[in-house]
């Protein structure tokens, strides 16, 4: 018996890895992209699977592509693959290739679903729905969202987006931080600036991001701020921003845009107002306000809701998937 169990277990290591293809059009630094290179290296770290990244011809490498420095794929023949990870628009780069066609009944898709866009029937992600794939949806919004829709073919996931701590920088202690508000507002720009004119005479040290920046400079900022204003879209799958301004320590507030809802939660963690102006100034007055105790008991919380998303989790409830694709296929 305890031979053929070590006979066993030999094969199993003998077993070659599974290569897993990616497909990225890389244009400039997203978040979407971010948190498809953290699948990316959930597989590398594993001894299961092979990954390979392809870009296509328009992309870019700068220093804010998280797969700089890695060797990508030559072609793209995704027919080539063992399991095939899509997110946004990935589809189009297979439901076009004749070969990958031929074979897909015996290609296993992985589909991440990172936004609500996809359960709108005039978004062009929306069509993908009715391809065959085991989807993984970044948010219970999001999840329902799709479901509602009564065009998914496959089995769906949730598993809430993780941060990546170690990437961040180390946490400012309160009387290190030189910014009393910083309002990001890369995504309603008009927005924030209408607010920073307003809160102008209300704090002194105040900065606004209204355009892309590089993620280095744009963490940095969100550590040295005191409070955060995090300005989403109307509608997001998640929103990371705000995850990561509670992780370096700010007294964050984020209006409601429904994929927040898991992290953001209502003077518990945040402050969380319906997203129009007036009740956004309310929200930042009603921070201004907030006595020490009453503040700090929401960045401890916050901290605590963080501590929920690590990459670590992430990684086991995709992998745990990954095992059983088979059954799931």
């Amino acid at each position: 018996m305890h031979l053929q169990f070590l006979s066993k277990l030999l094969r199993k290591k003998d077993q070659p890895k599974q290569t897993v293809f990616f497909h990225r059009d890389y244009l400039r630094f997203q978040g979407g992209h971010l948190k498809v290179f953290h699948y990316f290296q959930h597989l590398q770290s594993s001894a299961s699977y092979l990954p390979h990244i392809y870009f296509t011809e328009q992309s870019i490498q700068d220093p804010d592509n998280p797969w700089q420095g890695s060797q990508s794929l030559a072609t793209w023949r995704p027919a080539d693959a063992d399991i095939l990870f899509l997110a946004g628009l990935d589809w189009q780069a297979v439901l076009q290739h004749p070969e990958f066609l031929q074979h897909r009944a015996n290609i296993p898709v992985i589909n991440l679903i990172q936004g609500l866009s996809h359960a709108e029937p005039k978004d062009r992600k929306y069509a993908f729905l009715r391809e065959r794939a085991i989807r993984i949806c970044v948010s219970e919004q999001v999840s329902e969202a799709i479901q509602a829709t009564g065009q998914v073919n496959g089995p769906i996931f949730t598993i809430p987006n993780g941060i990546d701590l170690a990437s961040l920088p180390k946490p400012l202690a309160k009387d290190k931080k030189d910014l009393d508000l910083l309002i990001v507002a890369i995504k309603k720009p008009d927005l924030g600036l209408a607010l920073a004119q307003t809160l102008a005479d209300q704090t002194n040290k105040i900065h606004t991001i209204h355009q892309l920046i590089p993620r280095p400079e744009f963490l940095k900022l969100l550590n040295r701020a005191k409070t955060v204003i995090c300005l989403p879209h109307l509608a997001e799958g998640f929103y990371l921003p705000a995850l990561e301004a509670m992780a370096l320590g700010a007294l964050v507030i984020c209006p409601d845009c429904r994929g927040n809802r898991s992290f953001c939660i209502d003077q518990y963690t945040c402050l969380r107002p319906v997203y129009e102006l007036p009740a956004i100034l309310a929200a930042f007055q009603q921070a201004k306000s907030l006595d020490e105790l009453s503040r700090n008991t929401l960045l401890t919380r916050a901290k605590q809701q963080v501590a929920l998303h690590s990459l670590e989790h992430e990684a086991e409830q995709f992998l745990a998937i990954m095992r059983d694709i088979s059954k799931l296929w």
